[in-house]
């Protein structure tokens, strides 16, 4: 038996805080310019793609410590068994949302470029530049599930520890391939932000950290502290500086410095379970609004919508539509797929994990 760390199967309700923060960070930053919200903050405009950040750096963590702690249980990782629980977890909400939206450019309600449907619907939209803005934000749902189609076959066919290097191989590589798009390809800003081959390095970041925490890494005696605080201030406003200085700065060197706040952050908050932050990420609105996300990330675009100007899209209706559409689909949608019974009590054990801690 060895000593690395095993994975818990009940609720990690920090990271349901965090996710809680991020979807936050998105709303706020949707927020910025919509009719009726403060002008003072339409500063905020840009804040989302640091929730954005959270979230793959999330993602990958909590991922790659439950394929860790299968394998470790299990002697293997049931590749079956986790595009099972992907599919469940992620494709209902998803659809249902297209759906709808599919719906109502049919009615002449919206207007949706050519290639949008279809991009969305395929998990491609990453890749599909002229985009309408009520299919837009799918494009992270793309680049997490590119993650999931190549990280666990990755980690069967090379085995965990190749994947720790091939994760530290991404961390070191993406940052260059972001160089060359910038200085040598004349990428577009969308590419470098959106891309699978620019920004999988957030995603390797958290698979890292999960080989790290299993580990038992420990944070240093400071980030114990208030000083703590510096982390989350830093993410923002180092990388927005570089914006300020240097825009190829900020897409190459500021994302993987994103990324790393974006682990400490993680980190911190797994490890250290005291304090006035800790007890905020694990109030039951944060755990609520965390185990949430999902749905509001889906149906915040809609809403929050600065290119128009009709009622839905005004402040603060468009807040309550938000809640009110992302409620209808986690209560309706999401959550009676959680409570799938499966067979085999392991099975279900992992199953409800992956479902409270993704």
């Amino acid at each position: 038996m060895d000593n690395k760390i095993a994975v818990n199967t009940s609720r990690i309700a920090s990271l349901d805080g965090l996710r809680a923060a991020s979807i936050l960070l998105v709303c706020v930053g949707h927020l910025a310019g919509t009719v009726n919200f403060p002008e003072a903050l339409s500063v905020l405009h840009n804040i989302g793609n640091f929730g954005v950040k959270v979230f793959f750096v999330i993602s990958g963590f909590l991922i790659t410590l439950l394929l860790l702690n299968e394998k470790q249980r299990d002697g293997s990782i049931n590749l079956k068994q986790f595009y099972l629980r992907r599919t469940l977890r992620l494709f209902p909400a998803f659809y249902f949302y297209i759906l709808c939206i599919a719906m109502a450019e049919q009615f002449a309600v919206i207007d949706l470029l050519p290639g949008d449907l279809l991009h969305a619907a395929t998990y491609t939209m990453n890749y599909h530049s002229e985009r309408s803005w009520w299919l837009n934000h799918t494009w992270s749902l793309a680049v997490e599930e590119q993650f999931y189609l190549i990280w666990p076959g990755l980690l069967c066919l090379f085995g965990l520890v190749r994947g720790k290097q091939i994760a530290i191989a991404a961390i070191i590589l993406i940052p260059i391939i972001r160089i060359i798009m910038w200085y040598g390809l004349d990428a577009s800003p969308s590419a470098m932000t959106r891309h699978f081959e620019a920004i999988a390095d957030a995603l390797a970041t958290g698979c890292l950290l999960a080989y790290l925490y299993r580990d038992g890494i420990t944070l240093p005696k400071w980030c114990h502290s208030w000083l703590f605080i510096l982390v989350p201030i830093s993410m923002i406003v180092l990388p927005s500086l570089l914006y300020k200085i240097d825009t190829g700065l900020f897409y190459t060197f500021g994302q993987s410095y994103i990324n790393v706040m974006a682990a400490m952050m993680v980190l911190r908050y797994m490890s250290v379970k005291e304090g006035v932050s800790f007890q905020i990420l694990n109030s039951k609105p944060a755990i609520w609004l965390g185990g949430m996300s999902y749905s509001l990330y889906l149906w915040q675009e809609p809403f929050l919508n600065s290119w128009v100007t009709d009622w839905y899209a005004s402040w603060p209706v468009n807040v309550l539509l938000t809640f009110v559409f992302a409620c209808f689909s986690y209560y309706m949608v999401e959550k009676p797929l959680m409570r799938f019974k499966y067979r085999n009590k392991r099975d279900k054990n992992t199953i409800n994990h992956v479902i409270k801690a993704s």
